[in-house]
């Protein structure tokens, strides 16, 4: 990695495709990194270039590495009308719910991502899409908590459509990892992905 790298131009893009497939905004990126929103802003943009420090804070913080974010960047380069990544593409980002891949490169008219979930607990949030999702499980079992629609378990080849501004969560029902391909339109702007904690659905009025 050379700090030529660092200032690839589809850097920001791989940044922001994988904070949105982690369902992260700006802000909640930014506080994980230790950088500010503005900052951040910029990078995903292309207007500012960070350092080697701050790209590896970011790398970090999306529970990747800058080998794969640049990875990812250069994969984006191409001009093809079609995608393919392949089955041993090492392009995945982690989080406290097991790991997520992209199953296309680049900015898309269609967003497909495999979830392998891990963790048989709820996260402390809903998600909120402003696009519709669909979710078909390819292995294991889920527990899809819908918030006021409901709570519905999927087993291996269910599938499940979720409205947009839904909010949702999932966890697996035991020990046993669960793999579901979930599809969203896409690209998103920010304002596509929003995640409302617990206690802001407690708090507000009814």
């Amino acid at each position: 990695m050379t700090v030529e790298d660092a200032n690839d131009p589809e850097l920001g893009q791989a940044i922001r495709t994988m904070r949105q497939v982690q369902g992260l905004t700006l802000v909640q990126l930014a506080e994980r990194a230790g950088l500010s929103n503005p900052f951040l802003s910029q990078v995903e943009r292309s207007k500012a270039q960070p350092s080697m420090q701050s790209l590896q804070r970011i790398a970090t913080a999306l529970g990747t590495t800058i080998a794969l974010l640049t990875a990812s960047a250069q994969s984006s380069r191409s001009d093809s009308l079609v995608s393919i990544v392949r089955a041993d593409d090492p392009l995945v980002s982690t989080h406290e719910m097991g790991y997520t891949r992209p199953l296309v490169r680049g900015a898309r008219s269609l967003n497909p991502l495999e979830f392998h979930v891990t963790s048989d607990r709820y996260e402390d949030r809903y998600w909120r899409h402003a696009v519709a999702e669909f979710i078909h499980i390819l292995s294991g079992s889920l527990v899809v908590d819908l918030a006021d629609e409901g709570t519905h378990v999927l087993k291996t080849g269910d599938s499940l459509y979720v409205p947009e501004q839904l909010d949702h969560r999932w966890r697996i029902p035991g020990r046993w990892p669960a793999r579901a391909l979930v599809v969203q339109a896409g690209p998103h702007d920010d304002a596509d992905l929003e995640a409302r904690a617990d206690h802001d659905r407690e708090d507000a009025p009814r």
